[in-house]
Formats: structure tokens, sequence, C-alpha cells
């Protein structure tokens, strides 16, 4: 089962500090023992550009974003998300 973990709203909208505050907890082993990540980020222009991390290959990183987004549909951090 997915888990979902939240940051704080007000660190939101600093994507950088975001990614280096998940990445900080990662490394203090916050949520286990990691092995895949997948990774979306929209530019201002609107073009997506998507990430796997260890061993999320193409097929693995669509299932990670798949479960992700029934974690959301089952509003465990939608408010998060806003």
């Amino acid at each position: 089962m997915a888990i979902l973990y939240e940051l704080p709203k007000n660190t939101l909208q600093d994507i950088p500090g975001v990614l280096r505050a998940i990445a900080d907890e990662i490394e203090q082993n916050a949520f286990g023992k990691q092995q895949m990540g997948a990774l979306v980020i929209e530019e201002e222009n609107g073009n997506i550009r998507t990430f796997g991390m260890g061993g999320a290959d193409f097929y693995r990183a669509i299932a990670l974003f798949h479960f992700g987004i029934e974690n959301l549909m089952a509003k465990r951090g939608r408010e998060y998300m806003v």
C-alpha cells in the first residue's frame, strides 16, 4: 500500500525547497528504506517532465504515478495539493 507523506502548506510554493526537504527526510530514513520513486514537474510553458528514480523503469514509474493518483482520489493528502 502506498502512503502519502505530507509537508506543511507554507512550503509548497518553494518547489526546490520541498524537494530538498523530501531528500533530507529520505536520507534520514524517515520513510523506511526507499527502492524507487517518480516525479512529475510542469514548467511555466506547460512542458511536462517526468523522472524515475532508483529501480523505477518506465512501467514501474507508471505504477507509482497510478498509486499516487489513487491516494489523491481517496483524499489522503489532497488538502495539501492546492
